[in-house]
Parts: structure tokens; sequence; C-alpha cells
């Protein structure tokens, strides 16, 4: 019986991904460093750190150059007017049976200004973000057990093909998002095999009540 759903936010909860390669140009830009976008856009949806080494920034400018990609991002989100990727009204319906809780790889600054910005701050009982470990499936396995879920007990929603993997490595059953928001598309996220797919959460809902 699932007691607990956890989701990624870049892509699943909020409309992202033009906002992202857009900083990621103004920071790349900004720190005179040369890139291929495809590239670099390609490596979008892990921890900007890993990102920027990726990429060849010299180790001692990394955290300067996370900070300025999260401002970017930030600002264009706030410029934004920061779109879900699709109807939150099913959330709060399964808010009412299930704690709700956001495990994301962005900066906890950007998530919350998201969220406030968003007015969806009564919607998850927790926000985890890249600061409070080394990888999502960390953070997975330590939330749970804090809030004292065995592990059959959650399910993680997102919309990458290593949110399935992360979810797994948790040993969570996982359920990816596929629609016009997902980072991923749905052959990369079914080859990674989630235990289902769904195009909102709408289907969200129905699928939870069968794990």
């Amino acid at each position: 019986m699932i007691r607990a759903i956890f989701f990624d936010f870049d892509g699943t909860i909020l409309d992202t991904r033009k906002l992202a390669e857009d900083a990621l140009v103004l920071t790349l830009d900004e720190l005179e460093l040369e890139y291929d976008r495809v590239e670099a856009f390609g490596l979008l949806g892990v921890k900007m750190r890993l990102i920027l080494v990726k990429l060849g920034l010299e180790a001692e400018k990394i955290e300067d150059g996370r900070k300025l990609f999260y401002k970017h991002y930030s600002d264009e989100m706030l410029r934004s007017g920061a779109e879900p990727c699709v109807s939150l009204e099913p959330l709060y319906e399964m808010m009412n049976d299930y704690t709700l809780i956001v495990v994301s790889n962005s900066d906890m600054g950007f998530l919350k200004a998201a969220i406030e910005k968003m007015e969806i701050g009564d919607l998850f009982e927790g926000v985890y973000g890249a600061e409070v470990g080394k990888s999502k499936d960390d953070v997975l396995k330590r939330v749970l057990g804090e809030r004292g879920f065995m592990a059959e007990e959650g399910v993680y929603v997102g919309d990458r093909f290593s949110d399935v993997n992360f979810g797994k490595k948790a040993r969570m059953k996982t359920v990816a998002v596929s629609n016009a928001c997902s980072w991923s598309t749905r052959d990369e996220l079914e080859k990674e095999r989630p235990d289902f797919v769904v195009e909102d959460f709408v289907g969200l809902g129905k699928v939870i009540g069968k794990l």
C-alpha cells in the first residue's frame, strides 16, 4: 500500500526546460566557457556542479558557476510566470490520502521560489533539493527512513529516465510522466521500465490506486 508520493520538480511539476536552457546559455557565456549547445542541453537534469565539471569549468570556479546558473534560472522562472506542466488539481485530492514530497536536483532556493510563485506551498509536506544529499536515491532512502515509511510504501514520480533509475535504486515503485514538459522522450522513459507511464496527474491518481 502506497503512503508517500515523491516528485521530481523540473519538467514534472513545473514547465522548465526552456528556462533551464536559457539560464545555462547565459551562465556559460558569462563564464566565457566554450561549449556545444547540444551537449550542454543534454546534460541538464543532473546536478549543476556535475554539468559544469563535464563542460570543463575549472574546479575553483564551479561553486560560483552553480550560483550564477541558479540566479539566472530563478530570474527566468519568475519572469515566465511559473507555469505548471499539467493541472495540479489531482494532487490536492491525493494529498488527503498520501504524503506528497519533492525530491529534486535543483537548488533549494530555486525550488522554494518556484513553489512560492506557483502558490503551492500547502501541497507538499517536504521539499528536498540538490544540497541535501549525493544523489536522489540517497535522499529518497533517507527521507523514507526519517518519516517512518518502508520503501514499498513509496513511489517516485519523474519525467527523466534517470528519475526511474533513482526510484529503483531506492527500491520504490516508479511512475514516469511523459508529456510536452518532459525532459526525456517516452521511448527513453520506457527503456528504463518504470512501473507505469502516465501523461498527467489524473493518470497518476489512477495508477497509484493499483500499487
